[in-house]
């Protein structure tokens, strides 16, 4: 499926790309929906994750990805396919976009929902999808930065609960209330069945490894690999937090542990070597 998306810029850009509204990739009334999260008052809190690290960005806060050293997501400056100023993200008319600060290359996003967009330099896209991921193209490889905003999400940010203070009735919203506490075989075997997320290693949509190739990841049965996520999928449900039900809840699971910071590249040390291939 594709959506959609206007691509926008300066008008002289949008000429000369051939790229206008009318031939754009967000439909409208989208966009339009989109806007009114953010003027009613809802969150835009905006959660980049690149690699191991993920970063908290809030509107006035631009965030910058290339191989330059300055930029907030620093790309591996040896390879020269990527730009020193790829691309940013930025807050304004009422709704995250994302720019194109390359002066030659294109960027490629992609949407949970299977929309893609390629983007061409010095144009900008709104980011109306609760997850998505920039594909940056370089000579040596292919990088991947990974977007969450929750305020498009029918789950809750849960780090950001943690902060908010006193809730409703005088109780305080802590983080031992809404995340709950994963033992180290916990750890291990969402370690081995997300790791696809944990490594930014691919191009392609990451997916939860099957509960037969986790165990065989970890030297487990595979029954006791489905038992074991789907009693961690049980206890955060029990804890309020929607959306982990139905055909997505493991994906949307692992997109909640890792935005949170539970489950961090830090716990793919817990996983054996693999075998030498051959």
């Amino acid at each position: 499926m594709v959506m959609h998306l206007w691509a926008i810029g300066r008008h002289s850009e949008a000429q000369d790309c051939g790229v206008g509204r009318r031939e754009g990739l967000v439909d409208a009334r989208s966009l339009q929906t989109y806007r009114g999260v953010w003027e009613t008052g809802g969150p835009v809190l905006l959660i980049v994750m690149y690699e191991s690290r993920t970063w908290r960005v809030r509107p006035g806060e631009p965030f910058t990805f290339g191989r330059a050293p300055a930029c907030s997501a620093v790309l591996p400056a040896l390879d020269r396919g990527v730009s020193r100023n790829a691309g940013s993200f930025r807050y304004h008319d009422g709704c995250w976009w994302l720019h194109n600060d390359s002066s030659s290359a294109m960027l490629c996003v992609l949407g949970d929902r299977g929309f893609r967009a390629d983007l061409p330099p010095g144009l900008q896209v709104p980011l109306q999808q609760w997850h998505a991921k920039v594909i940056i193209n370089g000579a040596l490889g292919t990088y991947t930065v990974r977007l969450r905003l929750p305020g498009l999400d029918d789950a809750p940010d849960l780090a950001e609960q943690a902060s908010a203070g006193p809730a409703a009735g005088g109780s305080a919203v802590t983080s031992t209330r809404y995340r709950a506490p994963l033992t180290g075989s916990d750890r291990l075997v969402l370690a081995a069945r997300f790791e696809a997320y944990l490594t930014w290693r691919h191009a392609g949509a990451p997916a939860p490894a099957s509960a037969r190739d986790t165990a065989e990841r970890i030297g487990w049965q595979a029954h006791t690999v489905a038992k074991r996520c789907e009693n961690i999928r049980a206890r955060y449900a029990r804890l309020g937090v929607p959306g982990l039900r139905g055909p997505r809840a493991l994906e949307q699971l692992a997109l909640l542990l890792i935005s949170t910071g539970e489950l961090t590249a830090a716990d793919l040390q817990l996983l054996p070597a693999m075998p030498a291939p051959g």
